[in-house]
């Protein structure tokens, strides 16, 4: 006899959240999502409580638990519906395929900053995620490519998508916070206070790069666009380097 799945997984894939026609009821699980992302939008994802969703839709606390279990599941239920559209992708041409759907995934995480900290960790993946999944390997089969494969160039994909994203942004705010592109350095600093002789190639590319005073999402937007750039060159040349 197949083991009982977990209640999360039940509720992501039981359609149990997306209500019919007709009028909403006064609390239901879609509403509960609906102000979770909410809250985790604005405040980021630690803001984000049993409580505070409840006092946000004006119910007792304890009346969410006949929903959903508890945060865990609600964070797995958040994470699902910012993904409730599949991307339309190419179908002809494997390279615009990935590349807009590496942009669709980076507009996702810049809507839902708390989605690079939230989806990190091992969990359950919902239908909806899984669509998105299934449309990039669909339109990577349809433009040609083998199946072998495929899956590790999605992955790859995402995974440079979601470091180039995180540069910008702090994952663990809210979308509004201000953007930063990793850890202050000041060359001065090093020569004043540090070694500078262990750091010559870092000091001299420092002193070499202009002063740059634009914002860090602005920054962030000009490695992604190159990163992928070379990213696509690398799957291409592998391609080609596998037909010969």
């Amino acid at each position: 006899m197949a083991e009982e799945p977990p209640r999360v997984a039940q509720l992501l894939w039981s359609g149990a959240r997306r209500s019919g026609r007709g009028r909403r009821p006064a609390l239901s699980l879609e509403r509960i999502v609906e102000e979770a992302i909410a809250i985790a939008d604005a405040d980021g994802i630690a803001a984000l409580s049993m409580q505070r969703v409840a006092t946000q839709l004006g119910a007792a606390t304890m009346s969410l638990y006949r929903h959903v279990p508890g945060k865990d599941e609600l964070v797995a239920l958040m994470l699902d519906a910012t993904m409730a559209e599949p991307p339309d992708l190419p179908r002809d041409d494997w390279r615009a395929a990935v590349e807009h759907w590496a942009r669709l995934t980076r507009d996702l995480y810049l809507r839902h900053p708390w989605v690079l900290v939230a989806g990190a960790s091992n969990r359950w993946m919902g239908p909806n995620e899984a669509a998105w999944g299934e449309a990039a390997m669909s339109a990577l089969l349809a433009a040609g490519l083998p199946p072998d494969g495929i899956s590790d160039i999605v992955l790859s994909i995402n995974a440079f998508v979601g470091g180039a994203t995180r540069l910008g942004i702090d994952p663990t705010r809210g979308r509004d916070a201000p953007g930063h592109v990793g850890p202050a350095l000041d060359p001065e600093m090093i020569r004043r206070y540090g070694q500078p002789e262990r750091y010559p190639i870092l000091l001299a590319a420092l002193g070499a790069s202009p002063a740059d005073d634009r914002d860090a999402r602005a920054v962030a937007e000009d490695v992604f666009e190159f990163g992928l750039a070379k990213l696509l060159d690398g799957i291409a040349a592998h391609l080609e380097a596998s037909d010969s």
